[in-house]
């Protein structure tokens, strides 16, 4: 994936997601415990019903950073080797507008879907080569497929090599 759910807990607001990813009324995930719950951290201070509703809003958050990588391939897969090997930091960025927009459903406030909108444009950008993939961590720059290309035998009927026919 192009962002976990740590990395996207820590570059949105935890309260926030969790308020969007926690299906249970009244409310029982906060930001506090999906945090832990992503981290892998000891939950035995919470109640079982607690640690329930946590994974299951952590499995949410997972299904739409899945569906934000599926999203991103789709662009990405006509001019890059896919899976990318080192992914740039964009990609997470990229993985966590989308993912945020996912989890928003149809009630994406104005801002969520402006970035949502930008980073679908920015990727379609990436899919027609006006913007590369900038370094990665390891300072490779991700390298494009190789494209496809035409091969001809030559022309088969020619004016020179039909006389008098055309």
């Amino acid at each position: 994936m192009y962002a976990s759910a740590s990395q996207f807990l820590k570059r949105y607001s935890a309260e926030e997601i969790a308020q969007r990813a926690d299906a249970s009324i009244p409310p029982m995930v906060y930001g506090e415990l999906l945090t832990k719950a992503a981290a892998g951290d000891d939950l035995s201070a919470y109640s079982p019903e607690e640690q329930t509703a946590a994974g299951q809003a952590l499995a949410r958050v997972d299904r739409a950073l899945q569906d934000a990588e599926q999203t991103i391939n789709t662009y990405l897969g006509g001019r890059y080797q896919l899976p990318l090997s080192n992914a740039p930091e964009v990609l997470e960025r990229i993985a966590g507008q989308l993912a945020r927009y996912f989890l928003y459903d149809d009630a994406a406030t104005e801002q969520i879907t402006t970035l949502y909108k930008d980073s679908i444009k920015f990727l379609e950008s990436v899919a027609t080569g006006k913007v590369q993939l900038g370094p990665t961590d390891s300072g490779a720059i991700a390298q494009p497929s190789a494209g496809a290309e035409m091969v001809s035998a030559g022309l088969v009927f020619a004016r020179d090599s039909s006389r008098g026919f055309i």
